[in-house]
């Protein structure tokens, strides 16, 4: 991968132009319109070279990608960040028509809005490991994501730190467990998901159950799970196996452990919107987002793992027991369960 120089500098000028039009903005309407067409004609970028990314991808994760495939490629990106839950609402609502790619997110909400996407089946979809594979080739897989516990050792013994999903549900750790809001959070739908076909519980049943374990305490974003863990605020969380490595590669004082009876590792996704502008190039970056070099890279320097067959898992990765996680009734259960997650937070006000 690349130095990002040339995206800053990319953004850099974009910033000068919008500038621009701010103060031109004082100027008669004509002579505004005018100034601001000709600085759109001088930086502007051929409609055949350009693609609109929404993305719901830190920042550290998707500005490496997208460079390298700008630099690969040549075409131009336009970067549409913020929520999950945010980016979708976006495009189901139509305010987001300019957009060509949903980058980010679990599978099972590509499956549960599966009518916002086009169909896709990308050059080596043979190299992709086909559980994580969508039937209708409808989203294409980026990388493997499996959920652990954490814990804070200067607080929590290894021997006494929670080793399964009810263990969780221990009254030790009532008002002590770090977790996101599940509006916010597409990891925190997918643990409930998880929870619920693990305990057989539907996902209204479970959502009080768990609110009550929380004790209301819920966190804003998935990213201050693990500050609150290894501050102390909370003792124990539930985060991805890869921003627990990351944090703990940064210096951060945490433990991790794989639940004993298994874990899921949904894969989050990236998919052609439905009447893409550019739906050509939207291509072009599926295929590049599962390219041997791209998952290597995402393995390396992420803390992911990898969806391709042929990409050997480094020694820094432990062998994970997954348990068969229902994908398409996960995606059936999210309204109700959302439905049932605000009413308890609505009942907590």
């Amino acid at each position: 991968m690349r130095s990002l120089k040339n995206i800053f500098l990319k953004h850099e000028l974009t910033a000068v132009i919008i500038m621009a039009a701010l103060l031109l903005s004082g100027c008669g309407k004509s002579q505004r319109e005018e100034e601001i067409r000709a600085l759109s004609q001088k930086y502007s970028v051929p409609e055949e070279m350009q693609l609109t990314v929404y993305t719901s991808h830190k920042e550290e994760v998707y500005l490496p990608v997208i460079s390298e495939f700008e630099n690969t490629t040549g075409i131009w990106v336009n970067i549409v960040a913020g929520g999950t839950s945010e980016m979708f609402d976006k495009i189901e609502s139509g305010e987001g028509d300019d957009c060509d790619i949903m980058f980010g997110g679990g599978a099972e909400y590509y499956e549960a809005k599966k009518d916002l996407f086009t169909s896709y089946k990308v050059k080596e979809s043979d190299m992709l490991d086909s559980k994580y594979l969508s039937p209708e080739d409808l989203w294409t897989p980026f990388t493997e994501l499996p959920i652990v516990f954490i814990y804070n050792p200067k607080l929590v013994a290894k021997r006494d730190a929670p080793r399964n999903w009810r263990e969780l549900f221990d009254e030790r750790w009532k008002g002590q467990i770090a977790f996101a809001d599940m509006e916010i959070s597409g990891t925190s739908y997918t643990i409930v998901s998880l929870m619920s076909q693990l305990f057989n519980e539907a996902p209204e049943k479970l959502i009080p159950e768990l609110y009550e374990q929380l004790e209301g305490n819920v966190l804003d974003s998935s990213g201050l799970v693990i500050p609150y863990v290894e501050s102390g605020r909370c003792m124990v969380g539930i985060t991805l196996e890869e921003t627990a490595k990351k944090y703990m590669a940064n210096g951060y004082d945490i433990a991790m452990i794989y639940p004993e009876e298994g874990t899921t590792a949904l894969p989050d996704a990236c998919a052609i919107v439905k009447n893409a502008p550019h739906s050509f190039n939207a291509g072009k970056f599926l295929d590049f987002i599962v390219a041997y070099d791209t998952q290597r890279y995402a393995m390396e320097h992420f803390h992911r793992r990898s969806v391709r067959t042929d990409v050997e898992l480094s020694q820094d990765y432990e062998e994970v027991k997954l348990l068969d996680f229902d994908i398409k009734k996960s995606a059936s259960e999210e309204a109700a369960a959302m439905e049932a997650w605000r009413a308890v937070r609505a009942s907590d006000k």
